[in-house]
């Protein structure tokens, strides 16, 4: 009994197995490269990659014959046994492979910066649209770089903007990723927007998995210029190792808030953008309630002798939604001044108290000025209906004082050109500010 029993076992795995086999995809892979190199199957292969960047995967195939051309072949590329929850894959669908033709597919698979040193599993696998499939697997042990550095993390203080005048102090989060301990690492800390630099140096990070191999920096100090105009500007930090040879970079945006935000809210001010264009901003910042609108008024005055085009844009914040009118577009002849309005619209769910916003104004696509503007968000009001006859004065009276002020500014700018056609051909005067 036990007998037959073993009998009708095998018969049945036979069964089995030669189902399997009629059901793979006619399709041989012939050979897979990564990153240039063969990879074999049955054997370990050592794969030295640096981790956070991008590895190729390039399949050589051929359709078995008798197999004719087959359709709709999808060609997928993973790497198992890793415990990131992101799957490490890519894949190409929807081509042919025709009987006896070789053809090659190149994937691209993101390695985690993260990805520990170990033995993974790189599958390669064939599918139709019928799901019939055909894979093969490689063992591959990824292997960290004899030098690597990573830096991590980009520490600021203060963390949201700086003051014009003030101190940075930065912090730099850095991980030895290599196969060797890195003695005598070069920090570099640089705004070239500002012209300012600093450099450091930390003694020793040792290799990948020892005790200490992350460190922190010691802070680093910056001193951001007491004239640099409001704006975001590029950090970059710079880290070299392995006796110099080697580096890598990371860049972090920091803000810088220049001397004119310190101005009286209230009082008009003349911003200098260039020596042919002034702005007038009435008022930088306005009060108004979540779910209502308010608007800031820009006057371009263009003292050259030309025509010139301004384009007005405002940054995006999460806190409300902005519009330019009468157009974002401005073409002011020589002489002469127009007015724009920012639209400010603070959305129902608006963070109460001060926000702030950048209006840029760009000329030739180069960036004329940055205006910084200030929005005091109150509470949604119970009456949307009900606007204060205090905020339609306010309102009127920043109007007002917006012509008036054009009004001046074209007489100035009249005696000016008047004043240099009667000085013969001598040089332009300087506009008074």
């Amino acid at each position: 009994m036990h007998k037959k029993l073993l009998g009708l076992g095998i018969i049945l795995a036979f069964f089995v197995v030669l189902s399997g086999l009629a059901h793979a995809l006619p399709i041989t892979i012939e050979e897979v490269k990564v990153d240039g190199d063969v990879v074999q199957t049955g054997v370990t292969n050592i794969l030295e990659v640096e981790r956070g960047q991008d590895i190729t995967v390039r399949v050589r195939l051929k359709g078995n014959a008798g197999a004719g051309t087959l359709d709709y072949v999808n060609l997928e590329a993973e790497i198992k046994g890793t415990d990131y929850k992101d799957i490490i894959s890519d894949s190409i669908g929807s081509f042919k492979v025709m009987e006896g033709v070789s053809t090659s597919k190149e994937l691209t698979l993101k390695m985690p910066s993260r990805l520990e040193q170990d033995r993974f599993k790189l599958r390669i696998r064939l599918e139709d649209r019928d799901g019939v499939t055909t894979q093969q697997d490689y063992e591959m042990q990824i292997s960290a770089k004899r030098h690597q550095v990573t830096i991590k993390d980009i520490i600021l203080s203060p963390e949201n903007e700086v003051k014009a005048g003030r101190q940075l102090f930065v912090a730099l989060r850095l991980k030895n990723t290599g196969q060797k301990d890195e003695e005598g690492v070069k920090v570099k800390l640089m705004i070239p927007e500002l012209e300012v630099s600093q450099t450091d140096y930390v003694n020793q990070i040792d290799r990948e998995d020892d005790e200490n191999d992350q460190v922190t920096t010691n802070d680093i100090l910056l001193r951001i210029p007491a004239d640099a105009e409001t704006g975001i500007y590029t950090l970059r930090a710079e880290v070299y190792f392995r006796d110099g040879d080697d580096f890598v970079s990371k860049d972090v945006k920091v803000r810088v808030l220049g001397e004119e935000k310190q101005q009286i809210a209230t009082t008009p001010s003349v911003v200098k953008g260039d020596e042919k264009t002034m702005l007038f901003v009435p008022a930088d910042t306005q009060s108004l309630t979540a779910g209502s609108e308010t608007f800031y008024t820009i006057t371009i005055s263009n003292s050259g002798s030309t025509s010139k085009s301004y384009t007005v844009s405002v940054d995006s914040m999460a806190w409300g939604t902005f519009r330019v009118t009468p157009s974002p577009v401005v073409v002011v002849s020589p002489g002469d001044s127009k007015t724009v309005n920012v639209y400010a619209s603070a959305k129902a769910d608006a963070p109460s108290g001060e926000q702030r916003f950048l209006v840029t104004i760009k000329t030739d696509n180069k960036i004329l000025k940055q205006i910084p503007l200030s929005a005091v968000i109150s509470g949604k009001t119970s009456d949307v209906n009900g606007v204060k006859l205090e905020t339609v004065l306010k309102v009127l009276a920043v109007v007002l004082l917006a012509i008036l002020v054009t009004i001046g500014l074209i007489f100035i700018f009249s005696r000016m050109m008047r004043r240099d056609d009667e000085g013969n051909g001598k040089a332009e005067t300087e506009p008074y500010y």
